[in-house]
């Protein structure tokens, strides 16, 4: 799976807007993944994003329009891993919001 570079530099760039330290890339599942130490928080697949969810927020992000679990190659669900499609991440604060996520399920 290829990944849209542009969406990639978005992340990185909202990121450092934030002044967020130590997140660093790398490949993860044929994406590019951002990851605070060493656990992903979320990774730019496709045309859009897979976000690692703290468990308490995750039925509620799967209620989220353009929100559906990660379930690689159709298999069962990745638990608290979800897919924010394109459309969900259109703009730079709900990019934001999704990121924000990502890094609260990793600390």
């Amino acid at each position: 799976m290829s990944y849209d570079r542009g969406l990639a530099e978005r992340v990185a760039d909202v990121l450092d807007r934030r002044g967020t330290r130590g997140v660093r890339q790398k490949n993860v599942f044929g994406g590019r993944g951002f990851l605070a130490g060493k656990s992903a928080f979320a990774i730019v697949w496709d045309d859009g994003l897979i976000v690692k969810c703290p468990p308490a927020e995750y039925q509620a992000a799967l209620g989220s329009p353009h929100v559906e679990p990660f379930a690689p190659d159709g298999e069962k669900p990745m638990s608290t891993w979800v897919v924010v499609a394109a459309d969900a991440i259109a703009d730079d604060p709900d990019l934001e919001q999704w990121l924000e996520r990502g890094m609260r399920a990793v600390r």
